[in-house]
């Protein structure tokens, strides 16, 4: 059967032209066997061999169409594994390469290439998803740092106009007491606007640093470990080796590493239970690696779900055709690494 197998795999024949070449080909090889039975004189056991020959005809075409369609569809069987994996979220999954001149090859062929063309839209979708994202973080930084921030500074002034006004009044135009009150309200809120000031400044260097567009990667990275110290009062280490080839990247790669180092120091202070981490920015074999590492009560990957945080900087890695690895052990520590290729051009 295997030599009939690689003789039809020659011809290049269809599945259909398979199944009816080879039982035409059954057919003519029993009604041979059946014409030499029946020249002979065997009457004596007539019943028996016909018997016997016809069972075993079947039996051989059964045989051989079973080895037939199980050669032919083995493709197909892997080619539907591989939709299991894409509908279970492995849309890396592809099918196995198969002969082009099969049906089932080109169908595999075509299913990677509709598989390719769909990631490629996806990225191009969760692209154009991110940049409008840091478009609209930089408008609302932007807004609350000018805006807002412009708004409360006047009533700042205006507090302490009033409040040099009230203090500067006659004696006879209003009480001592209503004064101080006056003066003492006007006081608190010009405190509370100074800490509001505050809190918008802050909220606006975090939603998008300016330190990033104006200065590039490496100081809006010191920036961030100097705010996890003080907001999360987390002692983070940073390391940056070829400090020089870090103010030559591309926009979309500094923000993409920003976002990563910033959500895994996020993960550290809020889940870790760390006592300190590591960040560092490095290139090894042409591909640029940033690592963030912690000393905290670390987890089992296999039994946690895949959190958004997670979610979002696997994508940014992929968008840029990088990947993102974790490495951690219950007790041991957490290591967050993206892997990104070198820009080209």
């Amino acid at each position: 059967m295997r030599i009939i197998w690689e003789w039809l795999r020659y011809w290049q024949l269809s599945l259909f032209e398979k199944v009816i070449l080879t039982n035409s080909l059954l057919l003519l090889a029993e009604a041979i066997i059946a014409l030499w039975v029946t020249s002979h004189a065997l009457e004596a056991h007539h019943f028996l061999i016909d018997t016997a020959f016809l069972v075993a005809a079947t039996l051989l075409s059964i045989a051989v169409n079973a080895f037939l369609l199980r050669a032919s569809f083995k493709p197909l069987f892997r080619l539907l594994e591989v939709i299991r994996q894409v509908s279970a979220g492995k849309t890396e999954a592809r099918a196995e390469p198969a002969p082009a001149d099969s049906e089932v090859g080109q169908l595999a062929a075509a299913f990677n290439t509709m598989l390719d063309h769909l990631e490629e839209l996806r990225r191009q979708q969760s692209a154009l998803i991110l940049q409008a994202r840091e478009e609209e973080l930089r408008r609302v930084s932007r807004e609350l740092h000018d805006e807002s921030s412009q708004n409360l500074t006047a009533v700042l002034v205006y507090c302490e106009i009033l409040t040099r006004t009230l203090e500067s009044l006659p004696d006879e135009a209003i009480a001592s007491e209503t004064r101080q009150q006056l003066v003492a309200s006007c006081r608190q809120l010009s405190e509370l606007a100074q800490r509001t000031l505050e809190t918008l400044r802050l909220l606006s260097q975090r939603l998008r640093p300016p330190v990033l567009d104006d200065l590039g990667l490496v100081a809006a990275l010191r920036w961030l470990v100097e705010d996890s110290r003080r907001r999360f009062c987390l002692p983070v280490e940073l390391t940056i080796e070829e400090q020089a080839l870090w103010q030559h990247l591309p926009p979309l790669y500094e923000t993409t590493l920003f976002r990563i180092a910033q959500e895994a120091l996020t993960n550290v202070a809020r889940h870790a239970r760390a006592s300190r981490a590591h960040l560092s920015l490095r290139l090894v074999s042409a591909a640029i690696h940033l690592s963030v590492q912690d000393d905290g009560a670390g987890y089992d990957p296999k039994q946690r779900g895949t959190g958004l945080g997670l979610v979002s900087m696997r994508e940014r890695a992929a968008l840029l055709g990088g990947r993102l690895s974790i490495d951690s052990q219950p007790g041991q520590g957490t290591r967050v690494e993206a892997i990104l290729p070198l820009p080209t051009g």
